[in-house]
């Protein structure tokens, strides 16, 4: 299994990359994301992020902590800050909506220049026994995205573990190109292609 270390990973970031991020703690999805979205707004890329664990207003809060500038990215509507309602409408978690959504807010970013950096937390999904829509939405967007922007989905690990879908981990993993397992003893990015499901217990309890 062929594994990187964190360090410098997000700025090298590209457009169609599409990443999955698995975390144990809030602290360091905040750290990773929050790196993720000053390093895209720096590249003068739109910015989407996507609650589900924590409160637009919460997530603003962090940003701004971060040292990011909120208010005026919002207000210009480089920095779109977006409930889980972006994923389930009214109890429906549509595939081909949520990508026109997509598609949508990179042909508004485009029209002032700029690219697109999506970030999404996903317990969403869990929470609301939408699984299957979900397997189909990380399917549909493929390894590499089809349109030039990049992404990263960020899985809480005890809401997989709460809702009984542990079993869904190694097919996420497969669905995107590159892998980041988060853990007290670090983080570590791997190719889903060479991962094994017995891999998977030695990822979640990381030590670098």
């Amino acid at each position: 299994m062929k594994t990187e270390k964190l360090t410098g990973f997000i700025k090298q970031i590209q457009p169609t990359n599409h990443i999955i991020l698995f975390y144990d703690d809030s602290e360091t999805k905040r750290r990773i994301l929050y790196d993720y979205i000053s390093d895209g707004l720096a590249k003068g890329k739109g910015i989407i992020y996507i609650c589900s664990d924590e409160s637009p207003d919460e997530v603003r809060d962090g940003l701004i902590s971060y040292g990011i500038d909120v208010e005026p990215n919002e207000r210009s509507e480089i920095l779109l800050i977006k409930n889980f309602e972006w994923y389930i409408e009214k109890g429906n978690a549509d595939t081909l909506k949520i990508i026109n959504r997509m598609n949508d807010a990179y042909r508004k970013f485009s029209e002032k220049g700029l690219g697109m950096r999506i970030t999404g937390e996903m317990s969403c999904f869990f929470k609301q026994n939408k699984v299957r829509e979900l397997l189909r939405y990380e399917y549909a967007l493929h390894k590499v995205l089809t349109i030039p922007i990049d992404a990263i989905c960020a899985y809480n690990l005890q809401s997989i573990v709460d809702a009984g879908y542990t079993d869904v981990i190694m097919p996420l993993v497969r669905a995107h190109g590159k892998a980041i397992f988060t853990a007290q003893g670090g983080s570590i990015i791997v190719e889903p292609n060479d991962v094994e499901d017995t891999d998977l217990e030695r990822l979640l309890e990381i030590e670098i």
